[in-house]
């Protein structure tokens, strides 16, 4: 039997392995030797919205579809999962790529009304790599060690069925694209399916009110069970908020703000996509623990570059990847280019910050400016990464250290009217503090082992997604929420509805807490047996480092650590003019680790905002 490190890294470098049917069938996985730098970065298309369906708000038709696309030069032509757009009336053609999805803008205030349609085949792309076994007892595989699921409420035959979750967006439960409310191509339903008045069986129509500050979000395929498989064939997407504040900055814009969307993937030999099929334990034989490519995408291209010129960029880096961290920095083969960190996933900070190297799990978004004015005319710039796989520890995924180019090849087009980061004034904001009355909760996350040392599930609290509510909010309240960390990778952890800050860390007996707490989940939970985490806990809290701090929706979990935010849980407002748009109550809302596969098995609980 593989241990789960072994499995990993042999899933990764699959070069010449046994097929394992992900992609074309009877194709291997291959590593293969792909130049780098020879195809350009793709330019992410905008998607035009239609002013005339709704008052006062902008409209988009999206579609998913599965199309031809070719992920590099060497390799073949293959298919792939995007979302298209429609044009509006007399506008021209859909707007997409052959994957991932275009840009939506939108204005601060400004309404935005999206249909979703679900017209992609019925047969999964990755068919292969589903697991039955996540959400129902499969004969022949041993139930999980806490009794087994029960939570068959997918059509048996049914490969295929999408949400979207437009992430760190502001939104009432019923656009927020919760895993239980999928769709299928077929028009099948999941239990949480909402959407506004109109939609067709194979659609969801969400409304965004687009009431918070100024940021890159991303929309993202979210549905129950298979969000790994769903994203990784290329349902993500960037949503750009515009507010006059930022534009009042004089950063740099048009042509020189560059979205980028980093990804990892490994392909079959036909230039397919490669994805296991085998997992690591007979309780979930075709689940893996995490996912590590071989290969670096960049807005769905393997080794791009980019031709900019002497003069300032503004970059919008999303990390897409699965399960992939990045630690990057910019070198020109002699030293590390300086750059300037002005905003995370919720907005501007409050002031640029000045590094030379950034941590980005996954669905990090971060906000960048590189002055490339130091580079000679003709050199070039390479995005770098030396980030273990998995994070920390590493020991089992592929390294990719080289990720795109920038060619400094481009004349001046004119003098850089920008301001220089160090004297640019960002809008300052109030931290959230807690006071006498915050209520803090406990969130321990849990991975359960079979006899090899692999995990059969991750988990929330001891919870599986589908038991219970036990969380319950009060609207407008702020709380303080403690993930208590005691497995051996860092979870880069998700919160729907809120924008919120990193409070602080603090190191924890985490071997003693975890028996002790296996021991009060095996008594049933008694209610005075509960393990008081104050008694395990070591030395004093520290403040989130520089680089962290400022409105962000995911946060990274270290293990041996307990990881603490802080957000006020305020319901979001409704569209004027628009029905079905308002909270109401209880409002169900999830929280879990933004690996995707421990998301999928089973790091994920709902919580519900109550009134």
């Amino acid at each position: 039997m593989l241990t789960r490190r072994e499995f990993v890294c042999l899933a990764a470098v699959a070069a010449g392995a046994v097929a394992t049917g992900a992609g074309v069938r009877g194709a291997t996985a291959t590593a293969r030797g792909l130049r780098k730098y020879v195809d350009r970065l793709p330019r992410l298309p905008v998607a035009v919205p239609d002013r005339t369906v709704y008052p006062d708000a902008d409209y988009y038709e999206l579609t998913m579809r599965q199309r031809p696309w070719r992920f590099h030069t060497d390799l073949g032509a293959t298919v792939a999962w995007g979302y298209w757009a429609s044009a509006p009336s007399g506008g021209g053609g859909p707007a997409g790529l052959g994957c991932l999805g275009p840009i939506l803008v939108a204005r601060r205030h400004r309404p935005a009304v999206v249909r979703y349609r679900n017209d992609l085949p019925t047969t999964h792309l990755l068919h292969r790599s589903i697991d039955p076994t996540l959400w129902r007892q499969v004969p022949g595989s041993p139930p999980d060690p806490s009794g087994g699921r029960h939570m068959d409420d997918l059509p048996r035959g049914l490969t295929v069925w999408n949400v979207v979750h437009l992430h760190g967006g502001w939104n009432p439960p019923q656009s927020d694209g919760n895993p239980g409310a999928w769709f299928s191509p077929q028009g099948q339903h999941g239990p949480l399916y909402g959407s506004l008045p109109g939609a067709a069986s194979n659609e969801a129509i969400y409304a965004y009110g687009n009431q918070q500050l100024g940021t890159m979000l991303w929309y993202h395929d979210h549905a129950m069970e298979i969000t790994r498989l769903n994203n990784y064939a290329g349902l993500s997407g960037v949503y750009l908020i515009r507010d006059q504040d930022e534009e009042a900055l004089g950063l740099p814009r048009g042509r020189f703000e560059i979205p980028l969307v980093l990804q990892d993937r490994t392909f079959n030999r036909d230039g397919s996509l490669f994805y296991p099929a085998k997992g690591v334990t007979p309780y979930h034989p075709v689940w893996s623990p995490e996912f590590f490519g071989d290969t670096p995408i960049v807005n769905g291209k393997a080794y791009p570059f980019l031709e900019v010129q002497p003069r300032r960029y503004r970059l919008r880096v999303l990390n897409g990847s699965n399960s992939r961290f990045y630690h990057l920095w910019f070198g020109d083969g002699r030293t590390r280019l300086p750059f300037w960190l002005i905003g995370l996933g919720g907005g501007l900070r409050a002031s640029a910050l000045r590094l030379t190297e950034l941590l980005m799990a996954p669905a990090d978004r971060m906000d960048l400016v590189v002055d490339f004015a130091s580079v000679p005319a003709g050199g070039g710039v390479t995005l770098m990464n030396d980030a273990p796989a998995p994070y920390p520890s590493g020991g089992g995924g592929p390294a990719i250290p080289e990720i795109m180019r920038f060619r400094v090849t481009e004349p001046l087009s004119g003098r850089d009217p920008t301001t220089p980061p160090e004297k640019l004034a960002l809008p300052s904001f109030e931290p959230l503090r807690a006071g006498e009355g915050t209520k803090w909760r406990e969130r321990v996350l849990t991975e359960t082992t079979d006899r090899h040392d692999n995990p059969i599930h991750m988990q929330i609290n001891g919870r599986f997604f589908y038991e219970p509510v036990d969380d319950f909010v009060r609207a407008g309240a702020t709380e303080v929420w403690e993930y208590v960390n005691t497995t051996p990778d860092a979870h880069p952890m998700h919160v729907h509805l809120v924008q919120f800050h990193a409070y602080n860390r603090q190191r924890f007996r985490a071997d003693a807490y975890k028996k002790d707490y296996a021991r009060w989940l095996a008594a049933g939970r008694p209610a005075d047996g509960k393990p008081v985490l104050a008694r395990y806990l070591v030395g004093g809290p520290v403040p989130p480092a520089p680089e962290e701090q400022g409105w962000r929706d995911s946060f990274v979990a270290p293990p041996q650590m307990v990881s603490r935010i802080i957000a006020a849980y305020t319901p979001a407002p409704s569209i004027p003019g628009i029905d079905g748009t308002g909270t109401t109550y209880p409002a169900d809302y999830i929280h879990h680790c933004h690996i995707l596969e421990h998301e999928d098995n089973d790091m994920m609980r709902p919580w519900q905002l109550v009134g």
